[in-house]
């Protein structure tokens, strides 16, 4: 694997981007050092295979029809579920992302999720909205509720790898993406 972002690199990209961070953070009520640490745990490991599957994707080569994209890698319908389950709540809109529509995404619709894809590839912003919209759902689903600051060490490591994986167990990634939010929480503490 030859990685695009070096880790020196992934720590810059969320340094300019750290007041837009900030926001998503406080207004989807979670610690910004999470979405920073799923950010940096995606960016360091974009690879050649990853805008390859880009490249494919946007130009609709091969029929290939969605890919893991932009600083989070999240794909196009993981994003278009987790922007409509945040819509769905009140949380946020289809514009707070770019997207004009008068009804609800719909996951099964091929255009809707390239729609969804297409701001998760082209717009930073939008990629780092909707991947704190995903940590939510993946609160919910590993934990039942969303509530950050009562969550154990544990919870955070499976809410983590939930991001990454569809298991209902801490994996390396939650391990590893826990070390980074530990490190992040230190840094905003100082």
């Amino acid at each position: 694997m030859i990685r695009l972002i070096s880790d020196r690199k992934a720590e810059k990209i969320l340094e300019r981007h750290s007041s837009r961070i900030g926001d998503i953070a406080r207004k989807y009520k979670m610690p910004a050092a999470l979405i920073r640490a799923v950010l940096y745990q995606e960016m360091t490991a974009i690879d050649l295979v990853d805008v390859l599957a880009d490249l494919a994707v946007f130009t609709q080569m091969f029929r290939k029809k969605d890919s893991s994209t932009g600083y989070a890698q999240i794909y196009g319908y993981v994003g278009l579920n987790a922007l409509n389950d945040a819509v769905a709540r009140g949380l946020a809109s289809y514009a707070d992302v770019g997207i004009e529509t008068d009804r609800p995404l719909d996951p099964s619709n091929r255009k809707d999720v390239h729609r969804v894809w297409k701001r998760l590839y082209l717009d930073p912003a939008a990629n780092m909205e909707i991947a704190a919209q995903n940590l939510l759902v993946c609160a919910r689903e590993m934990t039942g509720r969303v509530d950050f600051p009562s969550y154990s060490e544990n919870e955070i490591k499976l809410i983590l790898t939930r991001y990454n994986a569809n298991v209902r167990h801490v994996t390396k990634y939650g391990e590893t993406a826990y070390r980074h939010y530990l490190r992040y929480r230190a840094a905003e503490k100082d």
